[in-house]
Formats: structure tokens, C-alpha cells, sequence
């Protein structure tokens, strides 16, 4: 056994999950399984209708079942506030990890004792590892208030008693609860490190995510009302561009088209000047 017993039960891994999604959830725990550095524990959270069918495994794994459907965040949450480790790791049941994940943040853990880490994030598309985001010296209001630089709840590990002083994951949102944690940091002035060693890998195209319109709406328009007072202008102007576009996309109505192709008239010229940057 590889556990960590020397590090005074440094990570707690918490994966929420649906017990429709074995066959991710397996190899999601397989990717724990062949980390240089095995976590203490890992909680599996499971707000699914049935029980879960998991393998046996060397690792120190718990069960727990919540209300049917409570959401990704509460899962967490939950899971979050059973666990024994300082640190507590996230991975969704159809995220994976590389195999020195927990090692590299370990490593960052000794040499700058972050409050929050966030490490890469590939792509598992078609059979293949591909780039996908990385939030390295992009974690910033300006940013994460207009976009997602590559926040998932897979790549990003937290202090326990941080976790709990800033209330977790916000349960109103959907989607967008991985920025919200960030941006709670950064206004509470929490240290966060980007570990780019660190590898976290998301699953595109193979299942479906909560990307469909209606809840890309519902999540962008709960994110805006929650933080619309701290965004400048722009922010705003960008973020309702986004409610539009997916209002429309979702009800095919007329006046939500017509509102959407307004503010992205409105983006337009910095989308331009940005395309130009980059070539140049």
C-alpha cells in the first residue's frame, strides 16, 4: 500500500456521483488507485436513486447517500464536512487525474502552504489526452468574473477550515459553483497556488455535462445577480451577452435574439482587437 500515513491525513478525496455513472466512477478510483502518493481516504457522495456498485480497493474508501438529485455542490459540501484530511481534493465521477496529481500539490503545499490549489486541466476527447485550460497566473476578478480559465471542481484542492469559513460550494448555482469558490477566496484574501504540474483530466463529448442551454442560463444568470456589484461595466456587459445567448438558444424566442445579437455587437470590437493581438 502506498497511503500517506506519514502526512497526518494530508488529503481527503471527495467525489460526488450519480449511481447511474459506474462505469466513470470506476476509473475515476482507478485513477486514485495509481497516484504516486495515495490520498488517507476518499468519500464517495452519491445523491443517485440506487446504490453504488464499487469494486474492492486498497484504498480507504467511504460511502454516503444524500437526497436524490441535492446538486453537485451539495455533495461536496457534504463530503467536505466529513472529511479528516487538512486538504480535501475534489474529482468529479468522470474526471481522472495524472498520475502525480496529489505528489505536485503536495510538493506546492510545502513550499508555499496555499490555502487553495489549482492545478491543469486536460481534455479526454476521442481515446486522446489533449490540452484544454490552464488557470496559471490567470486566477484574477477580472478574469473569473467574465470566464472560466480552467476551474473545475476536479483540479482544485482546498483547506478544510478554509473550505468551511467561506461556506463551500454555493448550492443556488448549477453551474458556476467552481468559480464562485475561487472568487470567495480571492475576496476574503485567501492564498491560492496554480500548480500546473498538477493534471487534472475532464471528459468531453463521451457523457453529458450540465451544458445544456437551459441550465447554462439558469447558472449564468444566478452567477450575475450574486456578483453583478462587484463587476465593472464590461463584466456586466459580457456576462448578459451570455445570458441572452443561451436564453435565446434555449427558447428560440425573437426578443431574446434580438437582445443577444445587441451585446455581442456590444463585445465585438474587443473580441476583434484581441484576435489581432494574438496574430501579431
Amino acid at each position: 500500500m502506498r497511503f500517506s500515513l506519514k502526512n497526518n491525513f494530508l488529503f481527503s478525496v471527495v467525489i460526488p456521483t450519480l449511481n447511474n455513472r459506474n462505469k466513470y466512477l470506476k476509473e475515476a478510483i482507478n485513477s486514485i488507485e495509481k497516484q504516486s502518493l495515495v490520498p488517507s481516504e476518499v468519500i464517495i457522495v452519491n445523491n443517485g436513486k440506487g446504490d453504488l456498485n464499487i469494486d474492492k480497493s486498497f484504498l480507504n474508501i467511504q460511502q454516503f447517500k444524500i437526497v436524490f438529485k441535492g446538486g453537485v455542490a451539495q455533495a461536496r459540501n457534504f463530503g467536505a464536512s466529513l472529511a479528516n484530511g487538512k486538504y480535501i481534493a475534489f474529482l468529479d465521477d468522470d474526471d481522472l487525474w495524472g498520475q502525480n496529481y496529489l505528489k505536485k500539490m503536495k510538493e506546492s503545499i510545502e513550499s508555499n502552504d496555499p490555502d487553495c490549489l489549482i492545478g491543469r486541466l486536460d481534455q479526454y476527447k476521442n481515446n486522446k489526452i489533449m490540452p484544454y485550460k490552464n488557470a496559471h497566473q490567470m486566477i484574477t476578478k477580472n478574469i473569473i468574473l467574465v470566464r472560466n480559465p480552467g476551474i473545475t471542481g476536479s483540479s482544485v484542492i482546498i483547506k478544510k477550515d478554509v473550505f468551511l469559513k467561506i461556506g463551500g460550494y454555493n448550492v443556488q448555482l448549477i453551474t458556476g459553483e467552481d468559480k464562485s469558490l475561487i472568487l470567495e477566496l480571492i475576496y476574503k484574501n485567501f492564498k491560492i497556488n496554480t500548480v500546473p504540474e498538477s493534471q487534472a483530466i475532464i471528459r468531453k463529448s463521451e457523457i453529458k455535462r450540465l451544458s445544456n442551454s437551459e441550465n447554462m442560463y439558469d447558472g449564468v444568470f444566478k452567477f450575475y445577480n450574486i456578483y453583478k456589484d462587484k463587476m465593472h461595466f464590461r463584466h456586466k456587459i459580457t456576462n448578459l451577452y451570455k445570458i441572452y445567448k443561451h436564453l435565446w438558444m434555449f427558447k428560440k424566442s425573437i426578443f431574446s435574439g434580438l437582445i443577444y445579437l445587441f451585446f455581442y455587437l456590444c463585445i465585438l470590437p474587443e473580441r476583434l482587437i484581441k484576435k489581432i493581438n494574438k496574430k501579431n
